[in-house]
Parts: structure tokens; sequence; C-alpha cells
């Protein structure tokens, strides 16, 4: 038998003035698996997400399209998706469609897992926890739904094994199409013809028991 946990990781400056940058955090999380006999832990995948803190630059009046900018080009695309110019909330239709009142934004960057653990819902339980403990005060999760790139294990620093090979475009597109299933059973849904997928955090979403059974809607 076996136990699995997952460590999240952040950090911030603590200099009153910074960069835009400071208003975005870098969340990293690993997910361990603990033998039960003999209580040796293991890591067996890895998480990455983004915080957007938008409600802290709305505090001091920074701008929150230069904090996007100048983090990443997803950033920028992001918050031009999502954020009412020159504005700290979301679109108007987002705020009504999904019911995100709250400023911040949780952006799913990757989840990868050992092929040992694959097809046990191991990374949406993840994704789901990731949520729970990082998304407290954000009005959406959004993350781009798709199999990772052939060439991520380096840039990842993990064994080119736990990347998923796609031979063809069409292997390639099975496999999106296999985790949108799944990210649709915990509650995300496309944002509009874009590759995004969101969630709101103040709708109540599948349990990790109701995730795991098979017979669940």
């Amino acid at each position: 038998m076996a136990s699995f946990d997952i460590v999240l990781r952040t950090q911030g400056s603590l200099h009153p003035d910074g960069e835009p940058t400071n208003f975005i955090s870098e969340i990293r999380g690993v997910i361990t698996c603990r033998n039960d006999e003999t209580g040796a832990v293991t890591s067996v995948g890895k998480v990455a997400a983004l915080r957007v803190h938008a409600a802290l630059a709305h505090n001091v009046g920074a701008s929150l399209f230069d904090a996007c900018d100048a983090h990443s080009g997803e950033l920028h695309y992001l918050h031009a998706l999502l954020y009412e110019p020159d504005a700290y909330h979301f679109r108007d239709g987002l705020m009504a469609r999904f019911d995100a009142a709250e400023p911040d934004l949780l952006v799913l960057d990757y989840v990868v897992l050992s092929p040992k653990w694959r097809k046990l819902k191991l990374g949406l339980l993840a994704v789901r926890r990731v949520v729970d403990l990082a998304g407290g005060g954000c009005g959406l999760a959004v993350g781009l739904v798709a199999p990772l790139r052939r060439d991520a294990a380096k840039l990842l620093a993990v064994p080119k094994g736990w990347i998923p090979r796609h031979g063809t475009k069409a292997e390639r597109r099975a496999g999106a199409v296999r985790l949108r299933e799944y990210y649709r059973r915990m509650g995300f849904t496309r944002l509009g013809r874009t590759p995004y997928y969101a969630l709101s955090t103040s709708q109540l979403v599948p349990t990790a028991a109701e995730l795991l059974n098979p017979d669940a809607s």
C-alpha cells in the first residue's frame, strides 16, 4: 500500500519597493509517495502554478498589466483575455458566468507524473489540491489543458520517461481530449475558442472521493 502527499513551495520579496513581477507568485510542488510498509518516501511527480495578486496590486496602485506583461507572454495574454482594461477585476461577462468576485487569479502551469503512477487520477487529485491550498481568494483558476511537449523533460528537470510520448498529431490530439475530459470532470470549462479552461473557486467542486469514483457523472 502507498500514501500520496503534495508539498507546495512559494516565495516573495520583503522589499517595499520592487519589480512589477512581485505581484506574481510562483508556486512549485512535489508529489510524494510513502510506502506504508517501509516508510520510504519517493518523489513521483511535480506541479507548478502562478498566482496573480490583483488585490495587492490594487491596494498599492500598481499596474496589473505591467505585472503580467513583465512576467511572461502567457500572463500578458491571460490579462488581456480575463481582466477589464486598466482595472483589477475580471471582465464583467466572466464575473457573471463564474461568479468570480475575487480578483486574484490562479494559473495552473503543469502536472507531470512518473509513468508508474499514471491512470490513477493522481494528477487530477493534485490539481484539485493545488486549487484548495493556493486558490483561496482567487476568483478563477485557469490552465492550458494540453499534453506537455516532448522537450519538456529538461525544462522541468524530470526524467524523459515522465513525459508522455505522442508520435503523431492524431495521438497528441487524442491525449489532449483525454486531459480535457479529466478537467471537465472537476468542473473546468473552456474559455471561448481559446485553449484555456477555467474553474470558479467560489463553486463546489467534486471531492477527491467523487473524482476517484468511475461511476460519478
